[in-house]
């Protein structure tokens, strides 16, 4: 009986009758080759949340671990230190509002930027990590803070952006405060080689990435006494950002959803001195969709080996994931309790910290644990489907005798399986199969009609099993 394998992430293509593989609340994890496993892939559900933290209704604008391990959240008009235990410590207030911010320390002082002219906010570090107080967070006055949407920081100088303009500055080294370090007016430059509007600033390794609307420049430190930084001649990326809260970088990767000056939006993947699009025809497709793209939201975090890159679009209600471990997409998507429909999901805000991995709410204030062992966010149901490559043989009509699930049992939660024999458009109803309480178990259905191009589905809510893919037994007729 032949095995129905799947081999990927989300593809669904403009033709549904090319592919119409979505892959909701579930990423791939390969096989290695020579472990010799019949199996090539293995679908693992998505984390769930649960609560870790209260603060204040609001939304989560930001999540950023110090240099120091503490976690730091930005909720509303509130910047709070998230402790390991759950408690938090207010530390001071920024300006309200519900759009992203952005943090960044040298080691000794925390920066917090709004994108707002003057929107800029700082304290002081504790001497040791996860001990002591922090200052009192205070807004900048310094006439040459400019404000700035994205912040970074190399070679012990914070970077910025002047919002609405071709220039970035950078602060004094090792900041500290206004008035022992107080900004240069003079330590300004402009993006040079096209004349588009910055929009944010990141690092990759020693280089910083200075994103335009359009094209992106790469510079390095020069040490210059009246700018300590250059561009790197003859070399710019061919692709700029048109959401500056989808810049995300792990230190040797950088992403971000990306336009050069005769395309659409299209998600973008730096290292070194490189850029190339990551994002697939069927992911452009969807995010090319969307009404507004400028909101999109991306963050990095690690969980088991995976480093997903998550690009949420809050006014679509969108989340695609990117998985830099496999190269390979997944959606992520909430249900409403009271409607049933799917919807944006919670988090907001992501960041690696005490040895896990948190989340933030988008309205709530929560600060949600991220763990594969839970199956809710907070307690909201969400579902989970896989749809399988087209059944199509030679063209002919096939009778379709058995479909048996390939899946980690023991759970004994119910699945449902429904199918289209239309080429993907719609779907019929389904048919219920319950997974053993055993892991010796094959849950199965029996005479599932003729077709000639058929797309299976499985959906399901609850339960943290695995899928690896079904074994079809059909026989081909002439017709």
């Amino acid at each position: 009986m032949p095995r129905l394998n799947l081999t990927g992430g989300a593809y669904q293509a403009r033709g549904v009758a090319l592919a119409a593989q979505r892959c909701l609340n579930l990423y791939p994890e390969p096989v290695p080759a020579q472990e010799g496993e019949p199996t090539q892939f293995a679908h693992y559900p998505t984390p769930g949340l649960k609560a870790f933290a209260e603060t204040e209704t609001g939304a989560v604008r930001c999540l950023y671990q110090t240099t120091q391990g503490d976690l730091i959240a930005a909720v509303n008009a509130s910047v709070y230190v998230v402790h390991a235990t759950g408690n938090t410590t207010k530390i001071g207030s920024i300006a309200a509002g519900t759009s992203q911010i952005r943090m960044q320390d040298n080691g000794t002082t925390l920066f917090i930027v709004d994108g707002t002219a003057k929107g800029g906010w700082y304290c002081d570090l504790p001497a040791k990590p996860q001990q002591g107080l922090y200052g009192s967070l205070t807004q900048i006055v310094d006439d040459a803070f400019y404000g700035s949407q994205t912040i970074a920081i190399l070679d012990t100088f914070f970077l910025y952006t002047n919002p609405g303009t071709t220039n970035w500055y950078v602060g004094p080294a090792q900041f500290t405060n206004e008035k022992t370090t107080p900004f240069d007016s003079l330590y300004v430059a402009s993006k040079t080689s096209y004349p588009d509007t910055i929009v944010g600033v990141d690092v990759v390794g020693q280089t910083i990435w200075l994103f335009g609307s359009q094209e992106t420049e790469l510079w390095y430190t020069s040490g210059a006494a009246d700018f300590p930084f250059q561009r790197i001649p003859s070399l710019t990326i061919s692709a700029g950002c048109i959401a500056p809260y989808s810049i995300c970088s792990n230190g040797g990767s950088v992403l971000w959803l990306g336009c050069d000056n005769a395309g659409l939006p299209r998600v973008y993947l730096g290292q070194g001195t490189e850029a190339s699009p990551v994002s697939t025809f069927a992911i452009d497709h969807a995010i090319q969709g969307y009404a507004d793209c400028a909101d999109a939201i991306g963050n990095i975090y690690q969980q088991e080996g995976h480093t997903f890159y998550v690009l949420a679009f809050p006014a679509s209600g969108e989340t695609w994931v990117y998985d830099l471990s496999t190269s390979l997409w997944h959606e992520r998507k909430g249900r409403d309790p009271v409607t049933g429909y799917e919807v944006r999901t919670r988090a907001n805000a992501w960041a690696n910290a005490y040895g896990k991995v948190f989340a933030g709410d988008f309205e709530t204030g929560t600060i949600y644990d991220v763990s594969l062992d839970v199956d809710t966010e907070n307690g909201r149901t969400v579902e989970r489907q896989r749809s399988f490559p087209h059944l199509i043989g030679d063209g002919s009509r096939m009778i379709h005798r058995k479909f048996m699930l390939d899946a980690q049992n023991e759970s004994g939660i119910t699945v449902s399986v429904d199918w289209s024999d239309d080429r993907g458009k719609t779907f019929g109803p389904p048919r219920l199969l319950t997974l053993g309480s055993t892991g010796n178990f094959w849950p199965t259905l029996w005479r599932l009609g003729m077709a000639r191009d058929r797309v299976y589905r499985v959906t399901w809510i609850g339960g943290t099993f695995s899928l690896m893919g079904a074994f079809i037994d059909a026989d081909q007729v002439t017709s």
